[in-house]
């Protein structure tokens, strides 16, 4: 997917919010090797705007998930490197992004892909804490195969993975380096280990939850069709089904996560239009920014998961969500949604049939979002219960 550029919406102000927790997880073995303090240059700047010139160092960042922008740390090591480019990679830190006003290319990309098209690109990152930001650049530094700079937030230091040249950037931030060496996993066939986890963590493998953690080290295998718990998981048999309409499973590709999307709450918004096109989107979260423009005046999500993203999405968007659920959802973020949004439970059905029954009803044209919303409800009648 190529990037998109996230404009810096005039309503928003750059301020810090709660740290937020994201998915961690990986294949992930080692931990550094060495560790040096880095004193700061003696040209070093405070944080702010215009203090250097734009690109000094010639890099660029790639910025994962959304905890490093609600911290504030993405502004400020913007205002104190001055990359030529900033990538945000993922749905929520694209919103996060926004609700903050800050500028920035969005990738619905993993970190890695936007990585590689990029030599001079830095990752930036906060993992919940220092052993799973290791974790995490790690698992980017084996699918990336070559030297990587990453700046880890959760204890501010800089990680210089294979080889990578990390001392400019710590000597600008004062900020300790570390020269660490990513270990791939063995080939071990279809399977997956995922560290970092927290006991209660929805599990997701290419987005899609399939279970909850046990333990912090999570195994999974698969002969292609389903997917089994070797350790530290629950499997959900729904969100295996839901995986395997996609296609075969083949766990040593996929993206493997552990961990809430989002904790910060969203920021609300208004002016959109209550008429418009209506988007379907089936437990699809990330297809919103694909598809979405000022035509669109509301979606119908599919699924409990998709459902929740949408909401929290939606609301600094202005775009209010019907969601149809059955009751399987895992918590990934919070948020109740824009206003005019609705959220019902099937009774006796699964979310996927009822959804795919609605999405049939629509045409494609023009609806008033809340004379399309009663609509709906009459439709269901009780074969639903509203919940939100």
């Amino acid at each position: 997917m190529s990037d998109q550029f996230v404009p810096s919406p005039p309503r928003a102000k750059s301020v810090s919010a709660p740290t937020a927790a994201i998915p961690v997880g990986s294949m992930s073995r080692s931990l550094p090797a060495t560790r040096m303090t880095v004193p700061p240059s003696s040209a070093a700047p405070s944080a702010g705007p215009g203090t250097m010139s734009a690109g000094e160092f010639g890099c660029s960042l790639v910025v994962h998930g959304p905890a490093v922008i609600d911290s504030g740390e993405m502004a400020d090591l913007v205002a104190r490197l001055r990359p030529v480019r900033v990538t945000v990679a993922g749905v929520m830190a694209r919103c996060a992004a926004e609700e903050h006003g800050l500028a920035a290319c969005w990738t619905g990309e993993r970190p890695s892909a936007a990585l590689a098209r990029d030599r001079a690109a830095v990752l930036l990152n906060r993992g919940r804490d220092s052993i799973s930001g290791r974790v995490f650049g790690e698992e980017v530094a084996c699918r990336l195969g070559r030297p990587l700079v990453h700046l880890e937030c959760a204890d501010r230091v800089v990680i210089a993975w294979d080889g990578a040249d990390g001392w400019p950037i710590a000597q600008r931030l004062g900020w300790p380096l570390e020269q660490c060496r990513a270990e791939p996993a063995a080939a071990t066939g279809n399977r997956r280990t995922i560290r970092g986890c927290r006991p209660g963590d929805p599990v997701m493998v290419d987005g899609l939850v399939i279970g909850r953690a046990t333990a912090p080290e999570v195994r999974l295998t698969s002969g292609g069709e389903v997917i089994t718990a070797e350790a530290g998981c629950v499997v959900r048999r729904h969100g295996v089904e839901k995986l395997r309409r996609r296609g075969p499973i083949r766990l040593a590709g996929a993206w493997c996560t552990a961990g809430t999307l989002r904790d910060a709450t969203p920021r609300s918004a208004s002016g959109r239009s209550r008429t418009g096109r209506v988007l379907v989107l089936d437990h699809d979260a990330i297809g919103l920014y694909r598809a979405l423009d000022e035509h669109v005046c509301g979606v119908l999500a599919i699924g409990d998961d998709t459902t929740a993203a949408l909401l929290h999405l939606g609301v600094h968007l202005d775009l209010p969500v019907f969601g149809v659920t059955d009751g399987d959802g895992d918590g990934l973020v919070a948020g109740k949604g824009a206003p005019g949004s609705v959220v019902v439970r099937a009774i006796s059905e699964r979310d996927d049939d009822l959804g795919g029954e609605l999405a049939v009803r629509l045409d494609g044209g023009p609806v008033e979002w809340d004379r399309f919303v009663a609509e709906l409800l009459g439709y269901l009648g009780d074969r639903v219960r509203v919940i939100g």
